[in-house]
């Protein structure tokens, strides 16, 4: 004899909610530590944009209203010791 139960949890968190909720979570402003920094920016259009600086390279994430990726870029800093 098998028993098989069922379970359905009431606090189960869609993907999507879980995107969203997280989009709302974000605060704008400019987070430093150390050499690193995350500056977060609303654009007029509503979108997020998060750009990571680092010692020697950047990257820039940008997230549309709902929380769903829209685009990436990314580069290096070039140095001169004149």
């Amino acid at each position: 004899m098998s028993l098989l139960f069922v379970v359905k949890s009431d606090t189960f968190i869609t993907f999507d909610e879980q995107r969203i909720n997280w989009f709302n979570s974000l605060i704008e402003g400019t987070f430093v530590d150390g050499a690193n920094s995350t500056i977060i920016k609303q654009k007029y259009n509503g979108n997020i944009t998060i750009k990571f600086n680092g010692d020697e390279s950047w990257c820039m994430l940008e997230y549309d209203t709902s929380g769903r990726f829209v685009s990436h870029s990314s580069g290096g800093f070039i140095s001169s010791n004149y």
